[in-house]
């Protein structure tokens, strides 16, 4: 009998052989960084070449956090005794001197740069494939033509289902944003369904609608201009949720405008998150409080969020059940993706530990 993956926010576990973002690459650099991932604390940092590295944040002698240290060259040196870890992990100088021992060592996590995202790899280093990397071009941030750029991060106090389902959950528009980007339309309107391999999503189209008062700034359009409009949400399991909207001006023909928010989501523990947002799009954005609209948009989920989970907590699981109805389509099927992820290292786990 297969293993129940409890797949219940709140407390739902993640896979770990997969890539999650670690960071922004604008914030890593010869300073020692100390970041939660996936309940192991990392320190990351660059070394003379800018090659960014991420180590286990205790040094294996009597436990002091090596992002306390210092760097010396492209090693991390213990703030505590003065022991020295290399890129790869290896004490390579006990400034006590004699004989280094073996165990005296910290794992080295493979990193990966990408645009401007560090993704790092938690799990079995030989299963580190970079093609599980969400593509990037299908994103958008590194379309050809198009304009992207880093955004925000932010820490949310839950697990990490609730910011991602709720990032990819339409029917929450209306009464939570307040017209912000949505006229009131959304939670109503038909959807279709699409499941593709390790991605689900919704599709909903509109027409001839009014756009809301954040879409009017943030595209530089009249408010009395109406578009036809195409609503994307897509969960990529594990990492990223992509919001896509395409307009096209009833107006003019001429006008199509496709505007990407991509959110990767980091699990920092069971009852954390770290989201790493970004606004890609193929028109230039010049609007200089476009990141702070961003934040105060995202704030007003991770409120809702954070009182989720902490009421959760406080009643307990039998006392907190869920009940779900037909638009949580995408969150169920988005679910079962994750539990056959997890099902799967579970079962590579108990096949090699029997060799």
């Amino acid at each position: 009998m297969q293993n129940e993956i409890k797949m219940l926010p709140g407390v739902a576990p993640y896979p770990v052989n997969q890539w999650y973002v670690a960071a922004f690459s604008r914030e890593i650099g010869r300073d020692l960084s100390s970041r939660n991932i996936l309940g192991v604390p990392v320190v990351l940092y660059r070394q003379e070449d800018g090659t960014p590295v991420a180590l286990f944040d205790r040094c294996p002698h009597r436990g002091m956090p090596l992002s306390k240290g210092k760097l010396l060259g492209n090693a991390v040196q213990c703030g505590y005794h003065g022991m020295e870890f290399g890129a790869d992990g290896r004490c390579g100088h006990i400034p006590s001197g004699g004989k280094i021992p073996v165990a005296m060592c910290v794992d080295s996590y493979p990193v990966l740069e990408k645009w401007e995202w560090i993704w790092i790899w938690m799990g079995d280093p030989a299963l580190a494939d970079p093609g599980l990397i969400p593509d990037h071009d299908e994103l958008g941030i590194t379309r050809d033509g198009w304009f992207s750029e880093p955004g925000i991060h932010l820490h949310v106090k839950a697990n990490y289902l609730l910011p991602f389902e709720n990032l990819v959950d339409a029917t929450h528009i209306t009464y939570l944003h307040h017209g912000l980007i949505d006229t009131g339309n959304v939670a109503l309107h038909p959807y279709e369904l699409i499941t593709e391999d390790h991605r689900v999503g919704t599709l909903r189209i509109f027409e001839k609608e009014p756009l809301p008062a954040m879409l009017t700034k943030v595209l530089g359009l009249s408010s009395e201009v109406r578009v036809d409009r195409r609503l994307e949400l897509w969960a990529y399991a594990p990492n990223v949720a992509l919001v896509r909207i395409v307009l096209n001006s009833v107006d003019s023909e001429n006008i199509r405008l496709e505007n990407n928010l991509v959110v990767a989501l980091t699990p920092d523990g069971l009852t954390g998150t770290h989201q790493f947002a970004v606004m890609a799009a193929n028109f230039p954005n010049p609007h200089p409080g476009r990141f702070d609209d961003l934040r105060n948009l995202l704030m007003e989920d991770v409120v809702v969020i954070e009182e989720i989970q902490q009421l959760f907590e406080r009643l307990g699981e039998d006392k907190a059940p869920e009940v779900s109805v037909r638009s949580d389509d995408i969150a169920i099927r988005f679910r079962r993706t994750l539990a056959q992820m997890i099902r799967s290292e579970q079962e590579a786990a108990s096949e090699a530990a029997v060799r």
